[in-house]
């Protein structure tokens, strides 16, 4: 009796660490978008910071990797460092520039309830390319977010460019390739710090070589902005990544991808506390019934595999 009594509570005890943790990691890729915006009104490019962001985080998640060496398996096939550069050099690469250039020309709270409707351009895809059948719940969510979308885009104010739509679902769009290609059979199974690890590399390579094509190579930044894309290679990146793997090993990737739903939510908040953003009632309503429609999709969703990399 007492040891199932242990047992319990040490379930109890992971459960409670495990989503704490996870926590953590949603709160950590929330803050992304925000900061960037408020960089980006300091003077600094998106391709700038993405190249800095994502050289300093490869660094950090190769010495992560190097301290756990004996744990984690780090070495890769011809093929899959194959896959792996076309993942993050090309793919990540669009997805990443797609967002981080959508929120000059929209508010930040419209464009992550925009950019985490991507679960849903997977079943799209899954339904229109893979002929996949939709279940009824999966239909549901799917109108629930798009109702989510249209109460969120109204009373928009004519400072908003449509551009920043655009790029908006294209980042949702190109983030969803980024989770079907995590799916293919050669790197399924790889562990996902080093999945980000040589995604994060190939994009600092792709980005620092298109920084150095279009002559965006200024390092004579402020120090506030140097520390700002600090925080965001730190904090968004490596600790979120890290965070996640591992709340996802103690809870499973079902719970951690629920948890992960505030993301979405911090970034509204964020959004609304550090830029001064505002939202009226109908797109608060909006937000709401996108943030449901992503809760249900996870649920019932067994084609898409949780992102450690945003």
């Amino acid at each position: 009796m007492n040891y199932r009594k242990g047992v319990i509570k040490l379930k109890d005890t992971k459960l409670i660490k495990g989503t704490l943790i996870t926590l953590i990691a949603a709160a950590s890729f929330g803050a992304a978008a925000p900061v960037a915006k408020l960089l980006f009104s300091m003077g600094v490019t998106p391709y700038f910071m993405l190249a800095i962001r994502f050289l300093i985080a490869s660094t950090l998640l190769w010495g992560y990797i190097f301290v756990k060496r004996k744990e984690i398996n780090f070495r890769l096939e011809k093929e899959q460092l194959l896959v792996m550069f076309l993942i993050g050099g090309l793919i990540y690469f669009l997805t990443t520039s797609l967002y981080f250039n959508a929120i000059k020309y929209i508010p930040v709270s419209l464009h992550v309830m925009i950019f985490y409707t991507y679960p849903f351009m997977v079943n799209l895809f899954a339904l229109i390319v893979l002929k996949e059948k939709m279940s009824i719940k999966q239909i549901v969510a799917l109108f629930v977010a798009f109702g989510g979308i249209l109460l969120i885009l109204t009373d928009l104010n004519s400072d908003i460019k449509m551009i920043g739509i655009v790029l908006s679902i294209l980042a949702a769009i190109f983030n969803g390739t980024y989770v079907l290609a995590l799916g293919l059979k050669k790197i399924k199974n790889v562990n996902s710090v080093v999945t980000a690890a040589y995604t994060n590399t190939f994009s600092a390579l792709t980005f620092i070589a298109y920084c150095l094509a279009i002559g965006e190579t200024n390092l004579n930044i402020d120090l506030i902005v140097w520390q700002g894309i600090v925080f965001i290679a730190l904090v968004p990146t490596v600790i979120a990544i890290i965070a996640l793997s591992e709340g996802i090993k103690m809870i499973g990737a079902a719970k951690a991808s629920i948890i992960s739903t505030f993301e979405p939510i911090e970034g509204v908040i964020l959004s609304i506390i550090i830029l001064g953003e505002q939202l009226v009632i109908n797109q608060i309503f909006g937000v709401v019934f996108v943030i449901l429609a992503i809760v249900v999709i996870n649920l019932d969703d067994r084609k898409t595999k949780l992102v450690v990399n945003k």
